[in-house]
Parts: C-alpha cells; structure tokens; sequence
C-alpha cells in the first residue's frame, strides 16, 4: 500500500537535464551512427532504426548510452526511447539525461508516454503546421512521481510487455521477408515446376521459367487506364499509399486538392513513378483522382489485378525502374519505359493459386500487426492506470 511519503512533487527538470553538445562535422566525427525523428517510432521505448551519419551534412547533437531521445517537432506523437549506443541525432530531438536517486532512466520515457506529459505540454506547443515544444516550457512543468521501489515494480511489468512487445516486432519482420522472398520466387518460378525453358528476358538476358509460361512486355497485359467520366471525392497522392506494401495509408478528400490529376476506376493499380525506390503500389477499390506523380494501370484479360501489383512491388522490376529513371534528386520514371519491361506470365490459374499463398501470408503480417497494437495500447493502459491509482492512494 503506498503512502503520502512515497509519492513526490518534482520539477521535470528535477529529475532530468538536458543535454546539448553539438557536432559541427557529423562526416568527419567518431560516430557513425544517426538517429532523426524519422527513427523514432510512437510509444516506443526503444531505438528501433537509425542512418549514418555519412549521409548528414548539416550539425547534430551527440548522445550516449543509456541517455533519452525526445522528439520535441511534433511531440505529440510521443516519440521518446533510450538510446542504447553512442551517436548523433537531429537538432528535432531533445537529449535528456535522467539525474540519479530522482528517477529510475527506463522509467523516465513511461512518465514522458503519459497522458499527464501529453495533457502538460498541450499548454506549451509552438506552431501550426508542425509544432514544437521549448526546454523552457518543460523544464518547470510539475509531475507527482512515486518512489524508486515503486517506479522498479512498475517497470516490472511494463518490461514484461515489453518482452511481449519485442518477440512480435522480431516475428513481424521475419514474417516481412519471407513474404518478399516468397513473391520473388512465386513471380519466376511458379508453383511445384519440374520443367522450365530458356527464354530471353530484359536486356537480352537468357533466363530460365515454368514450361507452361510466357514472356509478355507489360504493354501487352496492360495499359494507362484514361477517362474523364468519373465523379468521385477520394484523391490519392504518394504520401497515401504505404512504401512497399500495397496497402494505404490514408486517403485525401478530391476538393482540397485543385491542382492537375489523373483519374483512375476501380480494379487499377496505381504506381508512384516519382522516385521508385519508395515502392508506391495500390489496388484501387473505387473510383477516384490521383496525383500526376502517379500511374493508373488497368490491366487486360491475361493478367490478374494482384499480380500485376506483386509484380511492379518485385526486386526485379524495382531495379529496372531505376536503371530507366530520368533525375538525380527526384527521379522519375515514365509510362514509355515501363511498357518495354518484359514480365514472366503464368496462366490465369496459377496467378490464382499465387495470389492465395501470398495473400494469406499478408494476413498473417495483418494479424501479427494488430497483435502488436493491442500490446502497445495495453502497455500504455496498464501505466496510466497504475500511475492514476497510486496518485489517487498517495493524495
């Protein structure tokens, strides 16, 4: 049972400092490694990613082990985690330093994924379009916060979640790579062949596939879907559709976006041909507008929906794409090139049978994704609420 005693008043800055020593040649520095806001994911407490610093031009800020990253640009996403290595991160992040006897350092992250954190600098957001919080702001925001023994049997259960936590993201991204190894292999050789036959591919290239298949460009089994006949609201741009997946992020209302666009039915697969490498594929489920930096194929009787997607997701055509791009810093590839891609074929049936395994494996990625959501929202559940019961004990 806690007591009046065990629960104390501090200032935020009371129980951390932050810590701002800054790298002016982040190339030329010790540390290779790069943390930016992009790096941080909501309600995670740990660096799950990071760049190099070969790719950083501009100044950073040096962190250490054990310290806490804080992205105070759009602070509200509660991007906090402790670093566990030496490096540098963006100008975005606050480096902050838990003071010992005041704070356990892995509980200092749950307090600030609090919704009492979240609720206490909504007072103190500067910005519209992408707010920020200031040191100043935080430093004297007050926090009642239980004892080290305390703050250790809340740990105990968080990092038992945790655990949890940790197990499903690394199953996740298994599961992630084998689905892309598996499409690459389904996509050339087909289900359960005993015979193949040499054929000529792109660029000349002999290459070997399934007797029953054939080679066809892609101008053959599809081509740019166009009509002006379409009355929808839905606008698709490239920051709706998720990088590599197939799937969609978000969705845009037609109305706020005035500019030029494509339209596209549905049953199209829309393809970002702005930058290639983003992987930026969606089967359309309506009719709808879309951005000029996007394709809208329609495919033809020889090639199923899904698998004309599979394909333009594949390595294979990733690479071609590239190689075709006109642009240095924003490459583009374009509808002339890409109808010159030569695809392997399989006939109507087994595209079928492909489109089941690879979709089935997509619903084992879908579950192991809600699974991990239940977990985070769990983790964030059991603390409030075991930080709301004991303050309601320590008042």
């Amino acid at each position: 049972m806690s007591n009046n005693n065990s629960w104390q008043k501090v200032r935020f800055d009371e129980i951390c400092k932050n810590v701002s020593k800054r790298v002016d040649n982040p190339q030329e520095s010790e540390y290779e490694k790069f943390v930016g806001l992009e790096h941080l994911d909501t309600l995670e407490p740990k660096i799950m990613r990071y760049g190099s610093t070969n790719d950083v031009t501009s100044s950073m800020t040096l962190f250490k082990n054990k310290q806490i990253l804080f992205g105070r640009r759009n602070w509200y996403l509660r991007r906090v985690a402790i670093a566990d290595f030496d490096g540098l991160c963006s100008g975005d992040i606050y480096v902050l330093e838990p003071i010992d006897n005041k704070i356990k350092k892995d509980f200092l992250p749950l307090l600030m994924h609090s919704d009492e954190f979240f609720e206490k600098n909504l007072m103190f957001a500067h910005g519209s379009m992408s707010t920020r919080v200031k040191w100043k702001d935080i430093a004297p925001l007050e926090f009642l916060i239980p004892s080290i023994e305390q703050q250790e049997n809340i740990l105990s259960i968080t990092h038992k979640i945790d655990h949890a936590i940790y197990n499903v993201q690394n199953l996740l991204e298994k599961t992630k790579n084998y689905e892309i190894s598996r499409r690459e292999s389904l996509l050339t050789r087909g289900i359960g062949h005993t015979k193949f036959k040499k054929v000529q591919g792109m660029f000349g290239k002999e290459i070997e596939i399934p007797e029953e298949w054939i080679i066809e460009k892609l101008s053959q089994v599809c081509k740019i879907y166009e009509s002006n006949n379409i009355s929808s609201d839905l606008y698709i741009g490239l920051e709706h559709i998720e990088q590599g997946t197939g799937k969609l992020l978000a969705r845009g209302n037609n109305a706020d976006f005035i500019s030029t666009k494509h339209v596209f039915q549905k049953g199209n697969v829309l393809y970002g041909k702005l930058r290639p490498l983003l992987k930026k594929v969606w089967i359309t489920n309506e009719n709808g507008f879309c951005s000029t930096d996007i394709l809208s194929i329609q495919p033809n009787k020889k090639i199923s929906v899904t698998i004309l997607s599979f394909i333009l997701l594949s390595t294979n055509f990733l690479s071609y794409a590239v190689s075709t791009s006109a642009g240095t810093k924003m490459p583009r590839t374009n509808w002339t090139d890409m109808k010159e891609y030569k695809i392997c074929l399989p006939p109507i049936p087994e595209q079928q049978q492909i489109t089941l395994i690879l979709s089935n494996i997509d619903k084992q990625i879908t579950r192991q994704k809600s699974h991990l959501t239940n977990l985070k929202v769990l983790r964030k559940s059991v603390l409030n609420s075991r930080l709301t019961k004991e303050k309601v004990i320590a008042q």
